[in-house]
């Protein structure tokens, strides 16, 4: 397949959009703030069978937001279908999806300028791929959009020095349930911060580091380094014993 522009890529593929502004409830809190983010939403683990979370747990998994809110209502499976329609095109046809997502994010950085907006992307909304997959003729697109802010949540430690050399590029590492060692490395080198899901209210503090809240917005890249960004459970399709689930802080 040859990308030609949006009105085609929609119409070959059947999908209406890669990525989207501001299009889950967290997210819109930082428009409240003046921050238009463009996020892409991957079939998470497998499902597509492709591989896009390395370093996840079976828990983590069970209780992927993925299977929440709109999504958790959707029955027909439009959603899951979408997803993976896209994450597949990532891998089956990179040149064709590149070329969409690079259209898409320029418009939305355009919308973000006439609106007096920051802007910002965030490639892995429900996936962990790395950003150094995202190539078009060569040029990662980190190095493409150098002017804008990057980031993401991952479960892979060695993210942290290996993309550095990016300046536009941050990450908030996540607790999988079996992975406080790296953790504890994070938090106390401060080379990012510690994404950690609570059953319950949020403590101010945890094993003696400060924890902020990480539901107020998602805007990660401007909160300081070496805190547990505390985020509260929520419900997805499956039934989650939150007393048995490790990736789930009680």
């Amino acid at each position: 397949m040859k990308y030609i522009n949006k009105a085609q890529a929609k119409k070959i593929t059947g999908l209406s959009y890669l990525g989207g502004i501001n299009t889950s409830a967290k997210i819109a809190k930082s428009g409240l703030k003046g921050e238009m983010t463009y996020i892409v939403y991957l079939a998470p683990a497998n499902l597509s069978g492709f591989e896009v979370c390395p370093g996840r747990s079976p828990e983590c998994t069970a209780a992927c937001l993925h299977a929440s809110g709109q999504n958790k209502m959707n029955q027909d499976g439009r959603i899951d279908r979408a997803r993976i329609a896209k994450t597949k095109l990532l891998f089956e046809h990179r040149e064709f999806f590149m070329a969409w997502l690079v259209d898409e994010i320029r418009a939305a950085k355009k919308k973000a300028e006439k609106n007096g907006m920051s802007f910002s992307v965030r490639f892995n909304g429900t996936s962990d791929v790395s950003p150094e997959i995202l190539k078009i003729n060569g040029q990662c697109v980190l190095d493409l959009f150098k002017d804008v802010q990057w980031y993401d949540y991952t479960k892979v430690a060695n993210r942290f020095t290996k993309l550095s050399k990016y300046s536009n590029y941050d990450l908030t590492y996540s607790y999988s349930g079996y992975n406080w060692e790296e953790c504890k490395n994070v938090l106390d080198n401060k080379v990012g911060r510690v994404a950690m899901v609570f059953a319950k209210k949020l403590p101010s503090t945890y094993l003696g580091y400060e924890v902020i809240d990480g539901d107020d917005s998602d805007i990660r890249y401007k909160d300081n380094k070496g805190v547990i960004v505390g985020l509260k459970f929520k419900r997805v399709r499956a039934k989650i014993d939150l007393e048995k689930n490790k990736f789930i802080v009680g």
